[in-house]
């Protein structure tokens, strides 16, 4: 299904170095992999809605502003290893590039 043609330029879009016996290797590899996608294509099956079990649902609640006791505040700020102001600071989990 795959050509070793196909396959090269496919390694040249990914930036990958193949050898020839790694294209050999591949290709057949490929043809299994895609020999069984088709075989799933073929399968018929019923997406009836009413037949899955489990079905899963997102649970919210609403977003209310609570009333918060300033004692109640100061003693969680204080009690922060770090605090940057009203706020407790934490390391940065997300680096942009």
């Amino acid at each position: 299904m795959i050509t070793t043609k196909e396959l090269k330029h496919l390694a040249e879009l990914s930036r990958i170095k193949l050898t020839e016996t790694d294209k050999k290797s591949l290709v057949s590899e490929f043809d299994s992999i895609l020999n069984y996608v088709n075989r799933l294509k073929k399968v018929k099956v019923s997406l009836d809605a009413g037949a899955r079990v489990g079905a899963v649902r997102n649970i919210t609640r609403s977003d209310d502003v609570i009333n918060t006791n300033m004692k109640d505040r100061a003693q969680l700020l204080n009690e922060a290893p770090n605090r940057e102001g009203d706020f407790i600071a934490v390391k940065k989990i997300i680096a942009l590039e």
